[in-house]
């Protein structure tokens, strides 16, 4: 519930940061080389990185990275909150079927009807049934959904995380690597959009440095130290995942109490019909 509870912040806090003038590639890269110094702490300075497991790290460091980069950007484009709140948890689905392309497990029949319900959402979600295309925000709400699968990608390679490692180590070792990519993607990214708001770099001013700085220990720092504390024994991935969908309702919350930031009714169901398809997922076998 603590995890959930800081979750619940981050694109709170990108949305201040986006008033603030903060581009979406200064948040990811400050965000991570922010939270660094507490997971060591929380290792005890005990870094562990073999050289036979460099390849594994800096994929889902890749991955990692470009979830939040696309995360984030969202908000950037314009996306509402709930909306891109919505669309990110539509893992779920993009889990269920990565799972079946790789073999591990198969889709039901079941599975199928609830990605079937999820579309419906996201497609409630995105406007598209009550706005006009030329209001239509297609590119925020094109990224939040590609985060969502970005997010269920990162969770694929995370699942097969190396035994050798501490949870929180292998988290330092991502976010050691996330870091680089985050640069490689954003000054990349850079030759083909410019838009400051995405990839732009420069010196930050102190309401900017704490906003970034509160943004990596409140909601970065924070969630993923208390999710790697949690055995498997403790709390089960079923139980986990169903509090975990706090994250997305108080997100709802934080939008509407500080930034008065709401939306239409057709689309608040469509993110009810996404955290409900989500919550059956969890609970399919």
């Amino acid at each position: 519930m603590l995890a959930s509870f800081g979750f619940s912040f981050i694109l709170i806090f990108s949305t201040l940061l986006k008033d603030a003038g903060v581009s979406s590639l200064s948040q990811v890269f400050f965000r991570i080389a922010l939270a660094l110094p507490l997971i060591f702490l929380l290792i005890r300075g005990k870094v562990k990185l073999q050289m036979k497991d460099l390849q594994y790290f800096t994929i889902t460091g890749f991955v990692f990275s470009a979830f939040l980069l696309s995360a984030l950007s969202s908000i950037i484009l314009g996306c509402p909150i709930a909306a891109a709140t919505a669309l990110i948890y539509t893992q779920p689905f993009f889990t269920a079927i990565l799972a079946a392309a790789s073999k591990r497990e198969k889709i039901t029949k079941k599975k199928s009807a609830i990605i079937a319900f999820g579309i419906l959402g996201v497609f409630l979600v995105s406007g598209i049934a009550t706005e006009q295309y030329s209001t239509l925000n297609v590119s925020g709400i094109s990224i939040a959904l590609l985060a969502g699968f970005l997010y269920a990608l990162y969770l694929f390679f995370k699942r097969t995380s190396k035994t050798q490692y501490t949870p929180l180590q292998a988290l330092f070792n991502t976010f050691i690597f996330a870091i680089l990519w985050a640069l490689i993607l954003g000054f990349t990214l850079q030759s083909f959009v410019k838009n400051p708001n995405f990839t732009g770099f420069s010196a930050l001013n102190p309401y900017q440095l704490l906003l970034l700085t509160l943004f990596a220990l409140f909601s970065t720092a924070l969630p993923y130290g208390c999710l790697n504390y949690i055995k498997p024994n403790e709390v089960s991935p079923t139980t986990e995942g169903t509090i975990l969908l706090l994250d997305p309702t108080l997100h709802n919350i934080w939008a509407i109490l500080i930034f008065q930031q709401y939306i239409s009714p057709i689309r608040y169901a469509g993110v009810a019909l996404i955290l409900l398809s989500a919550l059956a997922m969890l609970k399919t076998k």
